[in-house]
Order: structure tokens, then C-alpha cells, then sequence
């Protein structure tokens, strides 16, 4: 490694470093024509220093950098010119180039670049309690509204917010389970704050008409989905379902994908009528097929529709939420429209002294993922903010193959935004459900430890399943914060495994 090689990497770094700063402050520009609160604008800036960043394929730069002993930019997210900063002073040490007027260090220390994000997560679930980073939010079954017991046990096992799902129950069962929450707090010492997620226009099957006796289908079978409430069989058809959002049925062509219950029954349009749509099963989770039911969701991924991200159900819920919730979370939000109508529902119905009660948006579609950076800055500009990475829906819509890829990816934006990041769905599910888990739900955990919260579902042993999540993240934060391996020492190198 000769220094004419150095100062050629050095040049590169110094072109991209000045690209990505002229490119930023143009996105940055954009951004701020709408008005940022004061406390965001700096992270805001940073996101579009990433996302200018991101544009372009590093992995030729970074295996130059390797040899040098010097490269940080995969774990500049936190503070992206800050990195690029010290990046080119070190490379101008070590080459004997004077690089101008630039600071030798990120603007901060490592704890310090990673401050704000910390606070911000603490704006949404409240200040770290005991020895772990990582939150634990549990969706309240129907029980926690009669059962204080359950409740108590689950705030004594670790839970650090509690989550009220709108889509059930009701507002006075909601109340219950508030008051079995705020007295938990009272009674254990330990804080736990209550999210309110309002359910948003889920797709879902509505009724069910059918002529089996048993209505399960398999691969090569048809079935209607129907824009009818009274459903009639096409000849030939044995099984007819119509939907909680008819309207979405006129967007759809022949040859479009429909899946039905989270992905478990996969079809194909093949006709089109005027009282619905025709569609063959091209796939089920069993062989021997699945049963339809009514209440599952309905994904239609390559279908392009818009509808209101509030229902007329949701503005009703939300009067209710606006007044308890400490936190209130909002389903497929596909774009900063999306922020901009609930921003309005809010301003009309968050009581003085609850002006900035934080929020946070549930992605699960393709759209929302396109438009990330988009939905943060308009949402995050605003108030305190998070995002919840809705794993379910999420997979249905862009596969199960583009999960692990895209989940990452969203992890780091999230990191650049300095916003706090919720990761969902099915985590140790096995164990909330038998009292048993998979080897593949603590790994999932581990992973899951890179979020700033992690979400369990409800089950019969959902208060051991808070329990076991805890003692892992205690465990592995000692190792990994985010990309950056802490280096604890290793117990296998000390001859101390056991």
C-alpha cells in the first residue's frame, strides 16, 4: 500500500464526501419547505445526507478501505458527515495530505452520535428501566380489562408498553385495561406506557357463502371474492367471500395476485365479473389446503389503490385514543399524504397540554417503503415519532424472500433519522403460545435487539415469553449495539464457557 494509492482513495472519498453533501442539502431543501420543529432538523438533515449516500454501490470503495485500516462507512448512519469527516482527515494523516479545514472526529463520541436517537426513544416509551436498551411492548389480550393479575405480572416481568389494539374489543374494555396499567405503575414502581394503534382500512374477508361442508381449498380450485353483501356462487364455484373494502376489487386486471390470510392461501385472477372477481388457488401453506374464514386480511401486493388511511371507525377510536394514550400508532400509511390527514385528525382532537403526543406509523405495504424517508420527515418534523416494522403484512406484500433484505434496510434509514424503530410480528410466538420456543425465535430476538423495542402478541404464556425476551437482550447488548460489535470479552477466549 504505497501513498500514490492513498491519495487516489483519499480523492474518491473527498469527491463522494462533497457529492453527498451538495446532494443532501438539495433534499434537505425540499424537505423544509414544509416546517420542522426545531429539536428534528438536525437528524432531518442527517437522513438526507443518507439517503444521498445511499445512492451509490460503496462495496468497491469499502474493500479498498479494508487495507487501510479506516473504514467506517458502514456504520456511519448515526452521523453521516460527521463519518465522512474523520474518514477524509485520517486518510490525509496517513497520506500526508492537507485536507483543509475539517474536523478530525465525528462531531461526537460514539455514545454521543447515538444520543439522539436514545432520546427520542425515550420521548416515545419512556426512560430505560434497569440493565437492558431494548423495550418490550405487548399487545393486551381481552383478559387485561378483567384480569388485573395479568396485567401486574406482565409490568413485574418486564413490559415497558402495553398495546391496545383498536381493531378489538372496545372503548370501555380499553378503559379497563388502561386503569389495570396505570395501577400496575403504582403499585410495582415500574413505568409502562399505554400505544393505542388505530386499525386503518385492513382488507379482510367479510362473510362466507359456501356449499362444502368443511370449506377448505387447494391448489386448482376457484372462489369468488364478491363486491356484494348478498353473495350468490357462480356455476361451478363452491366458496364465495366478500370483503370490509369492496371498492379495491375495481383496480384489479386477470393475472394480478390475490393471497388471503397472511400469505397461507395464494391465487391468481382469472376472471373478471361484474359482482366480483374469480380466482385460482395457486398455492397453500398445506397440502391438503386451508380453510377459508371470515376476519383474515386480504393483500393484493401488485395492485396500486388508495384508500383513506382512516377509516370512519378510526376517527371514532381516535377521539378515545387522543385522550388516554400516551402513544398512538397508525396502519398502512403508504405515504406523507397519510401523515398530512392524520396530522389534521389530531390537531382537532389532542387536548391542551397533549399538543405532541408522539405517534407512530406502521409500515407494511410497498408504498410505505418507497416512501420512507418521505413519511419520517413529514411525521417526524412534526412530533416525536417511530416506525414500526410490521413483519406480517410486510411479507405477504413483497414476499417472504425480500423480508430479511428489506427489514434491514429499513432498520438503517430508521438509524439516519435518529428515529426509534418497533420490530413486529410473531416474535417468539411459538413460546407465547405452548410455553416452548424455536431455535429460530431467539435468534429472531437477537436480531430484533437492533430495534430500539421489540413487540410480542398475546398467548397463554405471554408473561414467561416477556421474561425470556428480556434476559436475551440483556445478554446480547453487551455484545452489539446496532452494526458496531461491542467487543465484550469472549467467554470462550477466556476459557470460561461453560
Amino acid at each position: 500500500m504505497d501513498q500514490q494509492t492513498g491519495r487516489e482513495l483519499l480523492s474518491d472519498v473527498l469527491a463522494i464526501r462533497d457529492s453527498v453533501k451538495e446532494e443532501g442539502d438539495v433534499l434537505y431543501k425540499k424537505w423544509s419547505e414544509t416546517p420542522i420543529r426545531a429539536e428534528y432538523e438536525e437528524s432531518a438533515r442527517n437522513l438526507a445526507y443518507y439517503m444521498a449516500f445511499r445512492k451509490r454501490d460503496m462495496r468497491d470503495l469499502q474493500e479498498r478501505l479494508i487495507p487501510w485500516g479506516v473504514s467506517s462507512l458502514g456504520r456511519l448512519e448515526a452521523d453521516v458527515m460527521g463519518s465522512l469527516n474523520a474518514l477524509t482527515k485520517t486518510l490525509g494523516y496517513i497520506t500526508g495530505t492537507d485536507v483543509g479545514d475539517i474536523d478530525y472526529r465525528s462531531s461526537s463520541s460514539f455514545e454521543e452520535r447515538n444520543e439522539k436517537l436514545q432520546n427520542n426513544a425515550d420521548e416515545i416509551f419512556g426512560g430505560i428501566q434497569g440493565d437492558r436498551l431494548t423495550r418490550v411492548l405487548v399487545t393486551m389480550p381481552s383478559a387485561a380489562g378483567s384480569d388485573y393479575n395479568l396485567v401486574k405480572n406482565l409490568v413485574e416481568a418486564g413490559m415497558n408498553m402495553a398495546r391496545i389494539n383498536c381493531a378489538h374489543d372496545d372503548p370501555e374494555v380499553w378503559q379497563n385495561m388502561i386503569d389495570n396499567i396505570k395501577r400496575a405503575e403504582q403499585e410495582t414502581g415500574c413505568p409502562c406506557r399505554v400505544l393505542m394503534d388505530i386499525s386503518g382500512p385492513k382488507i379482510r374477508t367479510k362473510m362466507l357463502l359456501t356449499t362444502k361442508r368443511n370449506p377448505k381449498i387447494s391448489e386448482g380450485e376457484r372462489f369468488l371474492i364478491s363486491n356484494q353483501n348478498s353473495m350468490t356462487l357462480p356455476k361451478g364455484i363452491e366458496i364465495a367471500v366478500n370483503t370490509s373494502v369492496p371498492e379495491v376489487l375495481d383496480s384489479m386486471q386477470k393475472g394480478q395476485q390475490v393471497k388471503l390470510d397472511d400469505g397461507h392461501i395464494e391465487a391468481e385472477v382469472v376472471e373478471i365479473r361484474d359482482d366480483g372477481v374469480i380466482c385460482e388457488v395457486q398455492k397453500t401453506v398445506k397440502e391438503d389446503g386451508v380453510k377459508v374464514k371470515t376476519e383474515k386480511g386480504i393483500n393484493i401486493p401488485e395492485v396500486d389503490y388508495k384508500l383513506s388511511v382512516l377509516t370512519d371507525k378510526d376517527y371514532a377510536d381516535l377521539d378515545f385514543a387522543a385522550e388516554h394514550a400516551d402513544v398512538i400508532a397508525f396502519s398502512f400509511i403508504k405515504d406523507k399524504s397519510d401523515i398530512d390527514l392524520i396530522e389534521e385528525a389530531l390537531a382537532a382532537r389532542l387536548p391542551e397540554g397533549r399538543e405532541k403526543t408522539p405517534t407512530v406509523a406502521k409500515i407494511e405495504t410497498s408504498e410505505g417503503i418507497r416512501n420512507l424517508p418521505e413519511i419520517i420527515q413529514e411525521a417526524a418534523g412534526a412530533r416525536p415519532f417511530g416506525v414500526m416494522v410490521a413483519r406480517g403484512d410486510l411479507a405477504v406484500e413483497i414476499s417472504y424472500e425480500r423480508l430479511s433484505e428489506i427489514q434491514e434496510e429499513l432498520l438503517w434509514i430508521c438509524e439516519a433519522a435518529h428515529v426509534p424503530v418497533i420490530w413486529a410480528t410473531q416474535v417468539v410466538e411459538s413460546l407465547v403460545k405452548t410455553g416452548i420456543p424455536t431455535r429460530s425465535e431467539i435468534s429472531d430476538v437477537v436480531a430484533g435487539s437492533r430495534a430500539e423495542c421489540i413487540m410480542l402478541n398475546k398467548g397463554d404464556y405471554i408473561v414467561e415469553g416477556v421474561e425470556v425476551v428480556g434476559d436475551i437482550l440483556k445478554k446480547f447488548e453487551n455484545h452489539q449495539y446496532k452494526k458496531t460489535s461491542m467487543l465484550r470479552s469472549l467467554s470462550i477466549a477466556r476459557g470460561t464457557f461453560e
